[in-house]
Order: structure tokens, then sequence, then C-alpha cells
């Protein structure tokens, strides 16, 4: 296709969420943003560092907004020209392991969302994860939006039965097979090396989770050592379902170990 038959850039108002930030140039930045309407988008912000910006306290790491975008499809890299912030979660900073825990769910949900399809569920999943860590418990609201992600994803899998035999998994641990997509009962069990044991507990945990909704996780509390195997045991879900090992993973698990102890 010659320059000549690119799409014409085109001027897009959509709720985004900041994802991360890039320095470009003296005066400048590049925005990783999850935008509703388009998916993981890059977007440059021209003048963004310059004292008098007209972005001045309205761009930050986690804030969420309305975007103005001039989407330039032939480049990649669009132009954010407006951002008008609603909400920078500034309660996230004053504890890690809420920072970590919304640094994990902003990576993970940026992963899950290829750019050019809109992302309705997990644009909203994302918000609604962010304020929850403000205040409910992070070892209820983290696995509670890693399941979530891999549903509104379709990457969900069933973990009532065996993935080989069909056998209802109803006591004792089990082995979740990464070839098989699902848990194998102990006839099947899968012993290669793309396989990991998870306890019927975390499993529980993990349905529970997914029956209780949103507005039950501000009363849920989760015992560390159960919650970190869950959110251990999703997050692997997480990183072979979309091919990526998201950044924030290890200091997440350096976080839960301390919450362990």
């Amino acid at each position: 296709m010659s320059a000549r038959d690119d799409p014409p850039p085109t001027y897009s108002k959509t709720d985004a969420i900041i994802l991360r930030t890039y320095d470009y140039s003296e005066t400048s930045l590049v925005l990783s943003m999850l935008a509703r309407e388009h998916g993981r988008v890059q977007a440059l912000a021209k003048g963004a560092r310059r004292p008098k910006s007209t972005f001045e306290g309205q761009i930050d790491l986690l804030a969420e907004g309305q975007a103005v975008l001039l989407m330039r499809p032939a480049t990649g890299l669009h132009l954010l020209t407006e951002f008008y912030c609603r909400e920078r979660h500034l309660p996230l900073r004053g504890s890690l392991d809420r920072a970590c825990a919304a640094g994990y769910a902003a990576d993970a949900a940026g992963a899950a969302s290829p750019e050019g399809t809109p992302q309705h569920e997990i644009h909203d999943l994302l918000s609604q994860t962010l304020s929850a860590l403000e205040s409910a418990d992070v070892l209820a609201v983290l696995p509670f939006f890693q399941l979530q992600l891999l549903r509104h994803s379709g990457y969900l899998p069933n973990l009532e039965s065996c993935a080989a035999c069909g056998a209802r998994i109803d006591a004792g641990d089990a082995r979740y097979s990464f070839a098989r997509r699902g848990l194998t009962c102990p006839d099947c069990r899968d012993e290669g090396p793309h396989a990991v044991d998870v306890s019927r507990a975390a499993i529980a945990l993990i349905l529970g989770l997914a029956r209780s909704g949103p507005a039950a996780l501000g009363r849920t509390h989760v015992a560390p050592p159960l919650a970190s195997e869950a959110i251990l045991f999703l997050a692997r879900l997480i990183a072979a379902s979309f091919e990526h090992e998201t950044r924030a993973l290890r200091s997440l698990l350096s976080v839960l170990r301390k919450r362990r102890r």
C-alpha cells in the first residue's frame, strides 16, 4: 500500500487509562494507554513536559479520563490532543502492595488488549480494580481481577472437571496442564514439564471469588498463603494466554512473599 492509499487520520474521543509513560523528547511524552474504544494504543503528548503545558496536572501514571486522539494508523503512534483527567488513584501510592498490584493489573490488562479492537469490558474491569485496590484487601481484589481478565478474553479454563476425562474434581489437589489447557485429575495427572500443581483450596477460592462479584470485595479477606498461591497460578495462566510475562509480576511476587510471613 502506498502512502497515498493509507487511511487518513481521524479524531476519536474515548475513555482511557494511562498504563505507562515514556520520555520522547525534552518537551514531550509517549503514553501507553488502554483506550475503551481502541484497545492498547501508543499516543504522543506534545509539550507535556513543559511547565505550562495544557496537559499540566492531567497526565499521570494510572490516571483515568477522557482522551481526544488523532488516530494515525499509518504510523502506529497516535497524537493525544486533549486529556481530561477524572481520577488519579492517589491512594495507591501510599502502599507498596497496592502500588505493585495496580502496576501488575495495568500491565496484564494492556497485554490482553490488542490495538484496533474496542475493549469495553477490560477497560471497565481495570477501572473497577484500581478503585477497589484503594481500600479493599489486595489479596482478594487481585485474583478476582485475574480471573475476570481471563474470562473477558475467552481464556478462562474449566476449573471444576478434568480436561482429559471430564470427571469432576471434588477433592484433593489437582495439576494444571498447559498442554491440555485445564486441570487434570489424579488418574489423568500430567507429569510433564508444562504442568503445575494447584491445591483444591486455591481452586475453591478462585471459584468463590468468581461467584461473589465486585461488590463483595470490600468485605472479603483471604489468608495470605492461599491468596498468594491463587494469584501465582492465575498469573501463570495469564502469561501463557497472552504470551507476555508482565514486568510488574516480579515486584508483586516479592511483596506477596512478605505478606505470607
